[in-house]
């Protein structure tokens, strides 16, 4: 496990789901046990940013050790209020940024991310698609929030001193924000689970 915060996001109304998406079910936990899980077994903090339904939340995960809970009392303007709440507990000179809706991460692809950090921002890609975990130097990060102008924490990244990376893993961009993206991750992950 590195020194390194992790700040995971799950503010959000899950509009597009239809339902709540952080407690759907997901081999055995929920999508967001699981997105906690593969983030902690390589950074020693993660910072879980709450909003809508944050009461359910905090009695999940409020005694969790290595978990600090955040509220966004803005999530409903969106992820860049999430990300910028999330800073207020950050501890180590780099963090990782991802989403409570993408379980499938592993801790090699952390790994991969942790090995080429350097001063700024790496943003991981799949094939010309944009991807998390994103690992960002402290001072880059507070620094590059501080220059909205309307644009998404992404924009805010590129803006400032930043490399990507092409990676051959679709787990950083398999999100859930559908339930036809949540029953095609099911079943994609059925067909890959060793027997």
């Amino acid at each position: 496990m590195k020194q390194v915060d992790c700040i995971i996001t799950a503010a959000g109304l899950s509009t597009r789901m239809g339902q709540w998406k952080m407690m759907l079910p997901w081999h055995g936990g929920t999508i967001l046990d699981a997105s906690i899980k593969n983030a902690q077994r390589f950074c020693s903090h993660i910072i879980l940013v709450t909003g809508f339904r944050h009461q359910a939340l905090a009695e999940r995960y409020s005694m969790m050790q290595g978990v600090t809970l955040v509220y966004n009392p803005d999530y409903q303007q969106g992820l860049f209020s999430s990300v910028l709440a999330g800073t207020q507990a950050l501890r180590h000179k780099y963090c990782f940024i991802t989403h409570g809706d993408l379980p499938c991460l592993t801790d090699a692809v952390f790994n991969t991310l942790w090995l080429q950090r350097f001063n700024g921002a790496l943003l991981p890609e799949y094939q010309g698609t944009p991807g998390h975990p994103i690992l960002v130097e402290r001072q880059t990060l507070l620094r590059s929030l501080q220059q909205r102008d309307g644009k998404s924490v992404r924009q805010c990244l590129l803006a400032n001193k930043h490399q990507r990376l092409t990676l051959d893993s679709t787990q950083i961009v398999l999100d859930i924000d559908t339930p036809d993206d949540f029953i095609r991750l099911q079943h994609e992950v059925n067909n890959t689970s060793p027997s």
